[in-house]
């Protein structure tokens, strides 16, 4: 009765410790995986909390273009000769206006994001820097346009011409007349380039943050 109860009885056989198979024909398993799980499966690695959502923001960030701040300062400057252009186009006429300034910041402020691809608060100083340079430029072109017409000459024949420059530092360095008569046209011309500018560089920076 014992024997037969004893031969009945399973037999548990000790765990399999022979080693790994070698090599062969290159193959080989992965490393701590065994070969139901190769490494690349989803279920190789664990998963970790958060892991799926920073590919996500990964993602989009790369998707945010980047700005270049030095190419958008090239395309900005396009607006400053076309600036100085209808700045003496209303000189001629005996006017001006402030919507030179407030065209050259608008301009700038386009052909910036054109270049940069983006705009920050740095791109904001640039655009308001050109807007200066055009203004500036603006006012001393429509003075270089009297000194043409004091020649008696063309202003396009003259583009290339160093005559009138020369006529008008002759008189910024020995004609206090000179001086002193353009200076209310220089004041009102900082006023007007002042109120044409200050709106669209308000909304600028309103609109923009610290990079």
């Amino acid at each position: 009765m014992s024997d037969n109860t004893q031969s009945n009885a399973p037999e548990f056989s000790e765990p399999d410790s022979s080693p790994a198979p070698e090599p062969r024909f290159g193959i080989r398993l992965p490393s701590g995986q065994g070969p139901e799980v190769p490494s690349w499966h989803p279920e190789a690695a664990p998963s970790q909390p958060g892991t799926h959502s920073a590919q996500v923001n990964d993602t989009f960030t790369s998707s945010v273009p980047r700005e270049d701040i030095g190419r958008g300062a090239l395309f900005a400057l396009a607006a400053l000769p076309i600036g100085v252009i209808l700045w003496m186009i209303i000189w001629n006429l005996g006017w001006m206006t402030s919507l030179v300034t407030y065209a050259a910041a608008f301009m700038a402020a386009k052909f910036y994001v054109t270049g940069a691809g983006a705009l920050s608060r740095k791109g904001v100083w640039v655009v308001a820097i050109v807007t200066a340079a055009t203004a500036l430029a603006s006012f001393l072109g429509g003075v270089w346009l009297d000194a043409v017409k004091f020649l008696g000459r063309e202003p396009l024949a003259m583009v290339m011409n160093s005559e009138p420059w020369a006529l008008m530092a002759d008189n910024f360095a020995y004609n206090p007349d000179f001086v002193s008569g353009y200076v209310g046209d220089f004041l009102l011309a900082l006023l007007f380039g002042a109120l044409g500018c200050f709106f669209t560089l308000r909304q600028l920076f309103a609109a923009t943050k610290e990079a």
